[in-house]
């Protein structure tokens, strides 16, 4: 009876240390509040009325956005913007509704509403890449636009005309105004040298030339000018400079100053009073400056980082522009962009509150079940961590994320530096109504699939790298269990067990850039066993189910357009008809992929810049099918692409974000488009949906309400300690199995008789020592 209540005692104190570890992991196993991607806000523009109107306006990652209410909620301006290049610059007019937006390639657009519709204004530039911009606080029509390598210059009427005011070889890099003349303009360049013009840009002298210190970054000027004489410049290698006498004599101010490069100065409006003047650098914000020592003293409470940006291929600034409240005296308003973010702060700068800009509710993603005529279904993923479900055409969403926890992608507990789960692409499986299945992908490696309606979702992970799957189920899935995936190195993977396991089966070169890459099935796969894609020389085609891939497109005009997004036509088994929206215009085929014809479209220009295309479900008979234009709206034919006309409204664009990474077709036919004549989009700046139910001719938004996944039932906590550490308990049970045998052993060996030790402590000892050399070779290896 001693060995055994003996043995009972030694499997009882294991087993509650086993538990009580467990609990304690259980217990600690809470919501993972990921930080959302970085969203680059690399310009802040505060409206001169903004005690009264609220406005900011920001350019966030290519995007540029306008805010009504202080930062909390943010509206896409896309009207007119038909830019294929990026967004560089953006000045407001002051007291008007007046703003100049430039970019790296398409010149410089206007607006005269408050940013809701734009027109190109480049008549006399010489260049169309313009990185900075600037419009005078005197005049809404005198603006100033410097080109990216070299050259500036003048409009007095509002970008009607331009011309040329300095032909100097080194870049323009700061412009500022002298608020005690309208004729007086300052400007930087980027070997440090600084001149000033007191004729409004027509003839310049130098003011100011610094050795060594780079580009001239920034110029502020203080708004107590006319009494002060004071401005400052901040430049790339040497700090601060600040004059008080005009421009005479120039002191550097950098003690207490750190970060590297200055990014940008700003002064407090009441500066008389006050004397605060803000800096942010390189590295570092913010900065206040002490007027009595000067010397500058960090404010960070709230700022945070991203270390993608010190990343070699980036190597970007983490802060850079600062914006101010007009009462800055009396609301204590100041605005930060940063790689990580935008920053706010209602105290001086004491604290900051990180905005949310490019919402992680934002709709990456959307399809519609094959069924809808009878289920009602639709699904969408967002920027980061939420899949919906409607059964009611959008009247009601359900957030479907069990099995998509953060711990069962990151195997731990441990925050994340980015949420897993940004989701890249979202589709039915053709035999929905039977089956239940649906497919997402997050940006990397993982398929996700569900066979109960998004009830639970199963991770499937492809173990190679390479950003972004775009999801092709077969239209036969129902018999053939196919799917297939390629992401932007241009590998392509096959499943034909319904997507349990994937493996390669071709591989088609990197798509350009950032884009997504796109693939589509023929309707009649299971004869032709054709498929489409996108890669390094344009469009693919294979008609052997993949084995093998065949550039189209090598040495076409279509091989060097990026942002191929392709759709086949539902009659392809007769009409041979591929459709590929572009960066640069709409090509098609009409002998699958042999040759390929850019459509007219004249009604959109051409060229244009598509950002979406599909086709109509009865194309054979309606010849219908609908293209989202940038900066110019949605663009329908019903004669094969022969006509274009505009339908909908202008401001509205289906089209995915600039920035977060989507494989999502952003317009979508209802499989019985004939008889309902609905049509669904996303492009909104939150979770919103929209829809059409007369053929795209007027629009509907949806609200999706955004739900926190992050927070885990008991029930869901304790799945996931045993996702996340099964392999410890594993390790641990087979420790524990090793110190039992090593019990009952050194009890039978006699060993005791050459130690000075009992039996039961010998047993006792060696139980212990095996188990704690097993859990040291077992978590070893």
């Amino acid at each position: 009876m001693f060995k055994k209540r003996e043995i009972l005692r030694f499997v009882r104190g294991i087993t509650w240390s086993l538990l009580i570890v467990s609990l304690c992991w259980l217990s600690n196993a809470k919501a993972a509040l990921a930080h959302r991607p970085h969203d680059v806000i690399e310009q802040v523009e505060v409206s001169a009325n903004y005690a009264q109107d609220q406005t900011v306006f920001i350019i966030v990652r290519g995007n540029l956005f306008k805010s009504n209410d202080g930062g909390e909620s943010w509206q896409r301006l896309v009207k007119g913007l038909d830019h294929q290049a990026k967004l560089s610059a953006l000045s407001l007019a002051a007291q008007t509704k007046k703003l100049y937006v430039s970019t790296l390639g398409d010149g410089v657009y206007k607006s005269e509403n408050g940013g809701e519709s734009w027109v190109r204004a480049n008549k006399g530039l010489e260049t169309l890449q313009i990185d900075r911009l600037s419009a005078s606080p005197y005049s809404a029509n005198f603006v100033l636009a410097a080109g990216a390598e070299k050259g500036l210059y003048r409009t007095e009427n509002g970008g009607q005309a331009w011309e040329s005011i300095l032909n100097s070889d080194r870049k323009i890099s700061e412009i500022a105004y002298f608020p005690d003349d309208p004729n007086r303009v300052i400007i930087g360049d980027s070997q440090g040298n600084v001149l000033v013009s007191a004729d409004r840009g027509k003839t310049w002298q130098p003011e100011l030339s610094i050795k060594g210190s780079g580009a001239i970054e920034t110029i502020a000027i203080s708004p107590n000018f006319p009494s002060d004489n004071t401005f400052w410049v901040g430049t790339e290698k040497k700090g601060i400079f600040k004059t008080s006498d005009r421009g005479v004599s120039f002191t550097e101010i950098n003690q207490g100053l750190s970060g590297g490069a200055i990014e940008d100065i700003i002064v407090s409006p009441n500066s008389p009073q006050d004397s605060t003047v803000f800096v942010s650098t390189w590295d570092e914000a913010i900065f206040q400056l002490n007027d009595d020592s000067q010397t500058w003293k960090k404010y960070s409470d709230g700022i945070t980082k991203d270390s993608q940006a010190d990343v070699p291929k980036f190597s970007t600034p983490h802060f850079y522009e600062l914006g101010m409240s007009e009462t800055f005296d009396t609301d204590k308003t100041v605005f930060l962009g940063g790689f990580d973010g935008l920053f706010k702060s209602t105290d001086s700068g004491s604290n900051w509150q990180q905005m949310e800009t490019l919402s992680i509710g934002t709709v990456i993603g959307l399809d519609i079940s094959p069924n809808y005529e009878n289920d009602s279904t639709l699904a969408l993923a967002t920027y980061v961590g939420n899949i919906y479900i409607s059964h009611d055409k959008g009247e009601t969403w359900q957030n479907v994320t069990d099995g998509l926890e953060v711990p069962r992608f990151t195997k731990n507990f441990k925050k994340p530096h980015q949420d897993p789960r940004r989701f890249f692409d979202i589709a039915f499986s053709p035999n929905y109504a039977s089956d239940q299945t649906l497919f997402s992908s997050v940006l990397y490696t993982d398929i996700l699939r569900t066979t109960n309606d998004g009830q639970f979702w199963k991770i499937v992970s492809l173990h190679k790298g390479g950003r972004g799957l775009t999801i092709a189920p077969s239209p036969n899935f129902a018999t053939d269990n196919t799917v297939y995936a390629s992401n932007q190195p241009g590998i392509v993977f096959k499943s034909t067990n319904g997507g349990k396991k994937f493996s390669i089966v071709g591989k088609i070169g990197k798509v350009k850039g950032n884009d997504p890459p796109s693939l589509i099935i023929s309707p009649d796969f299971a004869a032709d066993k054709t498929l489409y894609a996108s890669g390094k020389e344009g469009v693919y085609q294979s008609v052997d189910a993949g084995k093998t891939w065949k550039a189209l497109t090598k040495g076409t005009e279509l091989m060097d357009r990026g942002n191929i997004q392709l759709a086949i036509s539902p009659d392809y088994k007769s009409d041979r008809t591929v459709l590929a929206g572009t960066g640069s215009g709409i090509f098609e085929t009409q002998d699958a992929g042999k040759t390929w014809v850019k459509l007219d479209g004249t009604a959109y220009g051409g060229s244009a810049y598509i950002q979406g295309v599909a086709l109509s479900p009865n194309y054979a008979s309606d010849r219908t099918f609908i293209a989202s234009v940038r900066g110019k709206g949605l663009f329908k034919t019903a004669d094969g692409g022969q006509t274009f006309a505009s339908i909908g409204n202008g401001s509205i664009a289906l089209a995915k974000m600039i920035g977060p990474p989507s494989a999502g077709v952003p317009i979508q036919f209802s499989p019985s488009y004939a008889s309902d004549r609905t049509i669904y989009g996303f492009g909104a700046s939150t979770t919103k949906v929209f829809k059409s139910t007369d053929a795209g001719e007027t629009w509907e938004t949806i609200t999706i309400p955004r739900v926190d996944n992050n927070q885990y039932s008991l029930a869901t906590q304790a799945q996931l300690v045993g996702v996340v550490y099964r392999g410890k308990i594993l390790r641990i049970g087979l420790a524990l199995v090793s110190a039992i045998l090593s019990y009952f052993i050194s009890g039978k060996i006699g060993l005791e008789k050459r130690l000075p030790l009992s039996k039961s402590q010998l047993k006792a000892i060696a139980s212990l020592g095996v188990f704690a050399a097993a859990l040291i070779v077992l978590f070893a290896i």
